[in-house]
């Protein structure tokens, strides 16, 4: 099958087993010869470890040689968004969770952090506007206070762990639409993954929806981001119940810690019936599909995915809204068969995600 001398495989397969990666398993022959041996890669062969930076925790998750989870922790970052505040935390809890685990360092093949933002290939951070970070040359930071390599990715890694988790998908074409903290979309065309000529593709939060609207993260004014992330949601939500006196909402909404938070207080109140809550789920919805309309328009899917915390506790409602407004606003629709999914990769997407990409990578020299 593989075109290999039975010598060349031997070699291979000597230098895996002293490396510790692979396990054998003699298997029972009626044959006369060696028995057979079942070759399988060693769970405890390497670990990585995969980061997700967002503007209210770090979530550090700890992966065997087969990219399966271990053991993972989150850490609350509060207000303090500085570089030097993530840095002194990743520092800490990396090796903390390392040695808690018990694993030598030099089982750890390296490092995947992700973030939502513009990163180049070495490595810095041009622009974060969920983070307010502009020019950080974060793997250069983060190399100088780890023992291991480093890899950054954008959230685009996020529909990595999708595929892992439906693995369906794979043969595919995808948009994939998060509505969180940001607002972006990733792309999977014919079996790869769009990143443009400067890792930008997908930015789809940047349009501008409202000329002179709300300030973005990005410097601009009244894009899709600026509209219907978590942070905007939840200011748009604070500012108006109190001109309407919907002082319960209002106060459910200043109790919580977070805009995923804020989130979960709209989808109870719509659950309520609450008129309020009912007209910023339509807001959302209304502004989604006509995103969601221009990408489909552009990229031809069959499957588009509704992921992030805005989206999941209204996916069975806003998946209607999409397949009222497609047939007047997407070119052709009648000859489309695009299936519309909520994302199932849960909360630990983007470090899942992280992971296989950093495994990619990390066996690539193989």
């Amino acid at each position: 099958m593989t075109n290999l001398g039975s010598s060349t495989v031997s070699t291979i397969v000597s230098r895996l087993r002293e490396k510790q990666w692979i396990q054998e398993t003699p298997l029972p022959s009626g044959r006369r010869g060696a028995k057979p041996v079942l070759i399988r890669l060693n769970p405890q062969g390497g670990h990585l470890v995969a980061v997700e930076i967002n503007p209210h925790t770090v979530r550090i998750g700890l992966f065997n040689f087969h990219c399966e989870l271990t053991d993972q922790i989150s850490i609350p970052i509060g207000t303090n968004h500085s570089v030097e505040n993530v840095l002194r935390l990743l520092e800490i809890n990396i090796r903390g969770l390392v040695s808690k685990a018990d694993i030598q360092p030099d089982k750890i093949l390296g490092i995947g952090v992700t973030l939502s933002g513009s990163i180049t290939p070495d490595g810095i951070v041009e622009l974060s506007s969920p983070l307010g970070w502009k020019m950080v040359p974060l793997r250069r930071l983060l190399e100088e206070r780890l023992d291991w390599p480093i890899e950054l990715y954008s959230t685009k890694v996020r529909l990595l762990a999708e595929i892992r988790s439906q693995p369906s998908l794979q043969s595919k074409n995808i948009i994939y639409f998060n509505i969180a903290d940001g607002v972006g979309s990733t792309f999977l065309i014919d079996g790869r993954l769009i990143s443009g000529a400067t890792r930008r593709s997908g930015e789809i939060g940047h349009i501008t929806i409202l000329p002179n609207g709300p300030q973005c993260g990005c410097g601009h004014r009244g894009c899709l981001e600026a509209l219907i992330s978590g942070p905007a949601l939840l200011k748009k939500m604070l500012l108006e119940t109190a001109d309407l006196g919907e002082t319960d909402f209002r106060r459910r909404l200043a109790a919580v810690r977070s805009p995923e938070q804020a989130l979960e207080e709209l989808a109870e109140a719509v659950r309520s019936r609450n008129p309020y809550a009912l007209s910023v789920r339509n807001f959302i919805a209304d502004h989604l599909c006509y995103a969601a309309a221009a990408a489909v328009n552009l990229f031809d899917p069959d499957v588009l995915i509704l992921a992030g915390y805005v989206n999941q506790p209204f996916a069975d409602y806003f998946t209607q809204r999409l397949y009222e407004y497609f047939p007047d606003h997407v070119y052709d629709f009648a000859s489309r068969h695009i299936e519309i999914l909520p994302a199932r990769a849960g909360k630990g997407a983007l470090i899942q995600g992280a992971a296989a990409a950093l495994f990619q990578n990390a066996i690539s020299p193989l």
